[in-house]
């Protein structure tokens, strides 16, 4: 999709200036600099502060998980700090980058060895990557029930977007939705 594509409708997910447009359509140099960006924030904030349980104990536990993977490659744990959501009682994690994303290439590679940390709780998860169609559905659910983390990972303007009439396709061809089993 070009910019072009993207300036002829004003229903295009994502928009332009967000973290999703960002990752999936803009130039691969500001691409890299938005990864960039997360990274560092990841690697020096939300990990460490996780782990030693301060961000756990503000709250951000009903909103952040730490997935632990085994590395493709090293077979070292891998931890990325991810947003998660729980539709129908079911834990779902978003990969905003894509099949890019290295936590899913290790996650893809080594389902067996897949963990997270919820607040203070570790649980083994069988993760399960679903559909398109299945997508679409829960991206709708997201800008329904999240409008606020909609417009900033997307650009979602709850005042003027209709979430029913909303075309989602090119996030849920492009944002991959694993839900995790295994959390009682």
């Amino acid at each position: 999709m070009t910019s072009e594509d993207t300036s002829k409708s004003t229903t295009f997910y994502p928009r332009k200036g967000s973290a999703e447009y960002n990752f999936l359509i803009a130039d691969k140099e500001q691409q890299k600099k938005t990864l960039k960006k997360w990274k560092c924030v990841n690697k020096y904030f939300t990990v460490p502060f996780y782990r030693v349980g301060f961000l756990p104990l503000l709250g951000a536990g009903f909103i952040f998980l730490l997935l632990f993977t085994k590395g493709r490659k090293t077979g070292q744990i891998r931890i990325s700090p991810l947003e998660y959501h729980k539709i129908n009682g079911i834990i779902h994690i978003f990969a905003g980058r894509g099949d890019k994303a290295n936590w899913l290439m290790n996650l893809k590679a080594n389902p067996e060895d897949v963990k997270i940390r919820i607040n203070f709780k570790k649980y083994d998860v069988k993760p399960e990557i679903i559909d398109i169609e299945e997508r679409k559905g829960v991206f709708h659910w997201y800008v329904s029930k999240h409008p606020m983390a909609a417009k900033a990972l997307m650009g979602w303007d709850k005042k003027k977007d209709d979430p029913e009439k909303t075309d989602l396709s090119f996030l849920a061809e492009n944002i991959v939705v694993i839900r995790l089993y295994g959390i009682t």
